[in-house]
């Protein structure tokens, strides 16, 4: 059975990869989240997390990475954003929203790292939060934005979603939008646009 990481080794070149995996599986991330990124030296990390604490969100980074990313910024809910250190002593900044449904924010808060950042990785955990605040057309719209700036600005970007907790309608839809699938039934499989 494929791994991960030999799942992942076949989609170097992807900018927007999207990983189907359950709920359950999500402890299982570590491997490809760690291969997707270039070398940590130069990891530039741009986060949208709206199930965990930014400080807990940076330290599990810095532990997956083996050391701290050369920037990093998480955009999330005011009330996750107030679990922690105060944002001057962090090593990170915190970018909030209201809600996870405010997917307009999450666009702006991110334009201005894409921009200035030479080699942004964006991580996004998860797509199936982003679903329970906004349907579908609205995700996909934020999506289709959001993979095209990681194009223009020669960034890449891994998105989580659970497919068991949405159609297959919208999961189909989603897909359209990412370079490259990873998914996982039973085995690890890859899909990419060239397939």
């Amino acid at each position: 059975m494929p791994s991960q990481v030999e799942a992942a080794l076949q989609i170097d070149e992807a900018v927007a990869v999207l990983i189907l995996r359950p709920q359950g599986a999500v402890s299982s991330d570590a491997p490809c989240k760690r291969h997707l990124l270039e070398d940590s030296d130069a990891v530039e990390l741009l986060g949208v997390d709206f199930s965990t604490p930014p400080a807990t969100w940076y330290e599990n980074w810095c532990a997956l990475l083996g050391e701290e990313p050369a920037n990093a910024a998480v955009i999330t809910t005011d009330d996750l954003a107030a679990f922690g250190p105060d944002e001057q002593e962090t090593p990170y900044s915190v970018e909030t929203v209201g809600s996870p449904s405010n997917l307009t924010g999450v666009g702006v808060k991110s334009t201005p790292h894409l921009n200035d950042w030479e080699n942004p990785s964006v991580v996004v955990e998860s797509l199936t939060v982003l679903l329970q605040y906004a349907d579908p057309p609205a995700v996909y719209r934020f999506l289709h934005v959001l993979t095209s700036r990681l194009a223009a600005t020669g960034g890449t970007g891994q998105f989580y979603l659970d497919p068991l907790a949405q159609d297959e309608q919208t999961v189909e839809l989603l897909t359209t939008l990412f370079d490259a699938v990873v998914e996982y039934d039973e085995e690890w499989t890859v899909r990419t646009r060239h397939d």
